[in-house]
Parts: C-alpha cells; structure tokens; sequence
C-alpha cells in the first residue's frame, strides 16, 4: 500500500469535490465553490492537495502558501469556518509520517488542523502544538428549541425581549441599504473585537456566487435604529448551517443585548427549515470569554480542532526553535 499526493487540478476537481460530499466531515468551506471564493474576492494563493492509494482519494487537504525568508510553507486556508484535512475513515493514521515525507519534496512546514488528535500525535518529525481552538456547535436533534428555552435563565430571557418590547424585530433582507448598514456595524464590532476586517467586495462576491437560499442576511431594526444582525451560510446538504458574521451596534443603551435576539433568530430559522446542526463559529475553549458563555448559553458545545505547526526542512528547525525560544514568556 503506497500512499502518493497530487495537486489540485482541472482533471482531479471532481475527484476532490466527491470525496468532500461523501465524507462526514466534508464541508462546504472545502469545495471548489468556496475556493474559487477565497482566490476571487480576497487574492489568496490557494493550494489544494488529493492524499491517494493507487488512484482512490485517501484524502483531502485545502492549504494557502506562505514563505519565510527562503522557506516555503503550506498553511490552513483563512476566513474558512473549517480548513482541516478530511481522511478516509480507512486510512492509516499509523503513516501519517509518510504521507508529510511526500509534502516535505514540497515544502519546509505546514500547518496540519484536525479533528482528530490521534492522528496528530503520531507526527515523528520536529512539531510543535499551535493555537488552540475549536467550533461552537449546536446539535439541534439533542437540543432542540424548546430545550434550549428552557435552560434560559429568567434574566436571559428578560434580555431577549428587552429589544422585542421597544420596538425591534429579525427580518430577512437583501435590500442594498441593509447590507451596507449590516456591513457597517459588522466592521465596526469586528474592529472592536480586533479581528480581520473583511472588505465590502468579499460579501458581494459572497452574494454572487452562492444561491440566495444558502446565504442569509438577517437584521435586528426598529424604524432606522440597528441592533445587530447576522450573515449565515447554509449546507443543506449536511444539514447545517454555519452562523459567519456579526454585525452589532455597541452604541446601544447597557440594557440592551442585541447577540441574544439574533441566536434565538438563528436557532428557531434552522430548526424550521430542517437543519439538524448549528455552527457558531470558531472559539477558544475558554469559559471565561463573555462571547465563549452566550454561546454555550444557546446550547453550544466547544468541539476541538486540533492543530501544529510541522517542521518538515532541517534547516529550518533551529531558527525556528530559536524563534519560539525568544517569543515564549519567561
């Protein structure tokens, strides 16, 4: 059994696009339509890469290229909600090591973000643990509406109607005056969270190459006040929709909680269109974060990404290791 890697190609897409449909942990941020996304409206330099036994697909690895001085490197595709390598349930993770040896004719390092830690942990070249994160899912066929309710606590839900009471309601738009306040308010919490601010062209281009259906944009509004709003993208066919951008007004009275009404929103909008799962973003584990604990409040569960930075080029190791001798804390 040999394992072999082939780039991303016009002759191999529709390999690469029926393995992510077939797998359970295929996404749509792994599609070629996400992809041709990311290289239009952002100009990235994508590079995608089949895993293969003989000429059946073992897996599948989205990445971006960077390069260090002289070196290389293949890194987790950016502004993707799920950018993990996807394997076959067959695969042997035991060689996982000579799959990164064909990546290392390649490349210096790379970046490997998995599910699976098992498969991480038998790495045998030089590697190091990076940023720990994960997903905040909702399973909507074990916590369903009414549970979620619930669980509430009565000042939650005093909260929650707070807005209700004064006038504001969710509504579905695409009127070109709603983007551009939601893309407004969506800058400006981003830049106040000190997060990459995406430009406007990135949710046009967005709007344009998906179906209506799967992009929805919802506001919170009362006559021309803004509370917050959010941008979903659904994959029907995983039955899941992913909840990507925030818009908030922080200018709002104190009494306000504007991030409550729009998951309550969210959660009652997929359980009536037949989604089993719900995706609130990418999190720290970190119960602490005011945004970690709305989040779980709405019945989110931190789901772990595992993922390290893979020395592949001996050259590299002692700067590297020298380099993270420098920035750790003493």
């Amino acid at each position: 059994m040999t394992y072999s890697i082939e780039a991303l190609s016009e002759k191999n897409a529709f390999l690469w696009e029926e393995f992510n449909r077939q797998s359970r942990e295929g996404t749509l941020f792994h599609s070629m339509q996400w992809k041709e996304l990311l290289e239009h409206a952002l100009d990235l330099k994508l590079t995608y890469y089949l895993i293969l036994e003989d000429r059946e697909v073992m897996g599948i690895w989205p990445f971006i290229t960077r390069s260090v001085r002289y070196f290389r490197g293949l890194d987790a595709i950016p502004h993707s909600e799920c950018n993990n390598i996807i394997l076959d349930d067959s695969f042997d993770i035991n060689r996982i090591n000579d799959v990164l040896a064909l990546f290392s004719k390649e490349c210096s390092f790379l970046r490997f973000t998995s599910y699976n830690r098992d498969v991480l942990d038998r790495i045998a070249c030089d590697n190091f643990s990076d940023a720990y994160t994960g997903n905040m899912m909702v399973d909507l066929n074990t916590t369903p509406p009414d549970a979620i309710w619930e669980n509430l606590s009565k000042k939650t839900r005093k909260h929650l109607h707070r807005l209700e009471n004064n006038g504001f309601e969710v509504r579905e738009t695409r009127a070109p005056a709603d983007i551009e306040m939601f893309y407004r308010y969506y800058a400006e919490n981003t830049m106040y969270l000190k997060g990459d601010i995406l430009p406007f062209s990135f949710f046009q281009n967005l709007m344009e190459m998906f179906p209506a259906k799967d992009v929805r944009i919802a506001v919170s509004t009362s006559g021309g006040d803004f509370a917050g709003g959010t941008l979903t993208i659904a994959d029907r066919d995983k039955k899941t929709a992913y909840f990507e951008y925030m818009a908030l007004n922080r200018k709002l009275p104190g009494g306000y909680t504007p991030t409550y009404m729009v998951y309550w929103d969210l959660i009652n909008w997929a359980w009536d269109n037949g989604y089993e799962k719900i995706s609130f973003g990418r999190q720290r584990l970190d119960p602490g974060n005011p945004r970690f604990r709305n989040k779980a409040k709405f019945g989110a569960e931190h789901v772990p990404i595992h993922s390290k930075f893979v020395l592949l080029s001996k050259p590299l190791r002692f700067p590297y290791r020298l380099w993270r001798f420098i920035k750790e804390p003493r």
